[in-house]
């Protein structure tokens, strides 16, 4: 059997539309396809991001309980746009590697944003 492939992921929030707003002006997520009226879909590379309110979910109660790492092409202007939406950071990390920030959005889901050098 081959190996599954990741597609989507389902963050459980309070406000759909208010996610939505956050993850486009952080980072740029377009709309994806086939939206239903009570959740929204986002692209992130060929994965989807589905942002969904916590009673039409089916796989976590409540909302905060994922990691998502996005590789962006600039770290710093990543974290002021956070900070501008309403999320929650940290310091940006510089290492051998690359450099890498840790946030939360306002749903406390639990992020990480870095570039590789």
């Amino acid at each position: 059997m081959p190996p599954a492939s990741l597609r989507n992921v389902t963050l459980v929030v309070r406000d759909p539309q208010a996610s939505r707003a956050f993850y486009r002006s952080v980072l740029d997520l377009p709309d994806a396809p086939d939206a239903g009226p009570n959740f929204v879909m986002l692209q992130a590379g060929s994965v989807t991001v589905i942002l969904q309110p916590a009673a039409a979910s089916s796989a976590a109660p409540q909302p905060g309980g994922v990691e998502l790492g996005f590789e962006v092409p600039d770290v710093d202007a990543a974290r002021d746009a956070l900070l501008a939406a309403g999320g929650t950071v940290g310091d940006v990390q510089r290492m051998g590697w690359g450099e890498a920030l840790d946030a939360r959005d306002p749903d406390g889901h639990a992020l990480t944003l870095y570039r590789r050098r």
